[in-house]
Formats: structure tokens, C-alpha cells, sequence
């Protein structure tokens, strides 16, 4: 069937229908997931797994949590990472004893504000030790899920790690529709003075009640934790290009603190290998320790 043939049958097909026809043609967030996984492990020492429930896979057993493309925070997104999601993995694979750290791969540009602040906590309560590493891209809502992590690591020099801020876009397409005849009609009751107000406002170009009510609050949240997780970030100036949003290249990164160094997957695998390790150690001498008392 011809590329122009396949549009026509799509745009034929019912919502129910096309659903489903995207679900036998376009592989899920998850099947990506596993599929990128299959071709990470090959000639690795370490077991990265994706089962994280499962208690008859390997001892030592790393998570492997891939936080890939745009973040959104529903479950219920088919092709999209869903920060909602990420939590139940990193706690499911936290709570498996099989399981001694998590490997947590970054390459996105960011997404939806709503919901980080609580996979931000997720990940700063596990137990287990954790790894990050940024491949490419870990801006923006990525740096906030990435950034508690006990290393965090870029690819390469010229990956793009930062972006510590937070925006609204969206396009205003009133005017076109007016342009082509159509005229809104919106009206409130009387007491409903406030109703959509800072939204309605925003559109017209007076955002600052939307600024400070909206985007303030979850930019105050954003660079709080950011600045817990990363030592040298929290030190760092209110004026600080880190903290008003800026990019840096790996090199630079390193510098301003945001990650720690510039290795090969391989070498970040090991990385979350020897820390488990350590973990695993720790706890033992301290389950020998309580026998004893």
C-alpha cells in the first residue's frame, strides 16, 4: 500500500479504529523501552532489567528506567514516557530484592510541569543507589527528574544538560477563527468575576497574575530541588545563569555542577554497578550489626 493510500484509509478510520491501527503499526512507549534495552545489553557484565516485580531474575540486577522524548505525567499516554509510571517503576524496583540500584537514561527536552514534584521525592526516598546519565538532551523537566541522582553523567561533550525553568506556550487561534467568521461568545455569571480570568488575561497579554500564581510556584519548586540534590548548584548565586534557565554543553555542565563527569554507557553501567555493590555491603553489615545487639 502506497504512504498516500495509508493516510486516506487513516483519516477514514473511526477514533476507536484508529487507535487500534496505531497500535499494530507505531510500538509503544514500553516495546521502545524494552527494545532499546535488548540492544543496550549486549557484551554488558551487568544485568539491566526492566522487571522490576519479578524476584527470579539475576542477584545484582540493575533497574533500567529510560525517560525518553516529551514527559507527560498520565498513565494512560500509549506512545509517551508518563512520569506517573516512573514512580510505580523506581518503587517497585526500590522494594525488589533482586534488584541492588537503578540506571536511570535520559534524553528529552522536557514536558509536563504537573506531577514532578512528586517523582522528584519518589526518587530522592529510594533506598537503592541510582545513576543517572544524559544522552543528547536532559533539559528542563528531564533535569528535574535526573537531577537526584548519586551520579550523573552526560555521554558527551556535546550533550545538552540545564534549561532549570519553567514556561507556558500555546497558540492563540481565536483570531484565525475570527478572520474566517466565526465569533466566540462567552459570558459569566455575574459573581464569576474571576472565572478564567488570569487565563483570559494571559491571552490578551497581561500574564503577570498567571506569572506569579502559576509558573512562580512551580519554578521556586523546580530550582528547591535542584539545588538540594546538586551540592554545587545550591551554593550557586540567584543570578546565576544555571538558575535562570540556561544550557550548558558537557564541559560546561561539569563546570556549574550539574553532572559530575562525561562517560560511555558502559562506563556509567559500572558506575551503578559499584555503587550497588557498596549498597548491598553496607546493608549486610548492618543487618550482621542488629543480630548482635
Amino acid at each position: 500500500m502506497t504512504d498516500e493510500a495509508q493516510l486516506s484509509l487513516i483519516a477514514d478510520l473511526s477514533l476507536v479504529e484508529k487507535e487500534a491501527f496505531f497500535s499494530d503499526h507505531i510500538p509503544s512507549y514500553k516495546e521502545e523501552t524494552e527494545e532499546a534495552l535488548t540492544k543496550l545489553s549486549v557484551n554488558l557484565e551487568a544485568n539491566l532489567t526492566r522487571n522490576f516485580t519479578e524476584t527470579d531474575i539475576p542477584e545484582q540486577s540493575i533497574a533500567y528506567h529510560r525517560i525518553w522524548g516529551p514527559i507527560l505525567a498520565d498513565e494512560d499516554w500509549y506512545w509517551y514516557f508518563s512520569s506517573k509510571q516512573y514512580v510505580r517503576e523506581l518503587q517497585a524496583a526500590d522494594e525488589n530484592p533482586q534488584i541492588m540500584s537503578h540506571f536511570i537514561h535520559i534524553n528529552s527536552g522536557g514536558g509536563e510541569a504537573w506531577y514532578l514534584d512528586q517523582a522528584w521525592e519518589a526518587t530522592r526516598n529510594l533506598k537503592k543507589p541510582k545513576v543517572v546519565l544524559y544522552e543528547k538532551m536532559g533539559c528542563s523537566a528531564a533535569l528535574y527528574l535526573g537531577c537526584d541522582g548519586d551520579l550523573c553523567f552526560a555521554l558527551t561533550q556535546n550533550d545538552t544538560i540545564g534549561s532549570l525553568g519553567t514556561m507556558v506556550s500555546f497558540w492563540d487561534i481565536i483570531p484565525a477563527f475570527e478572520k474566517m467568521g466565526f465569533k466566540r461568545i462567552e459570558e459569566y455569571a455575574t459573581k464569576s468575576k474571576r472565572k478564567n480570568k488570569k487565563y483570559n488575561d494571559l491571552r490578551k497579554g497581561k500574564p503577570e497574575q498567571y506569572i506569579k500564581e502559576e509558573l512562580d510556584p512551580l519554578q521556586e519548586q523546580f530550582e528547591t530541588a535542584v539545588r538540594t540534590s546538586r551540592e554545587s548548584i545550591g551554593k550557586l548565586p540567584e543570578d546565576h545563569p544555571v538558575v535562570e534557565g540556561e544550557t550548558f554543553d558537557g564541559k560546561n555542565a561539569i563546570e556549574v555542577g550539574l553532572i559530575d563527569g562525561i562517560v560511555s554507557f558502559e562506563e556509567a553501567v559500572n558506575e551503578a554497578h559499584r555503587l550497588g555493590v557498596e549498597h548491598l555491603s553496607k546493608v549486610s553489615k548492618q543487618n550482621q550489626a542488629l543480630s548482635l545487639i
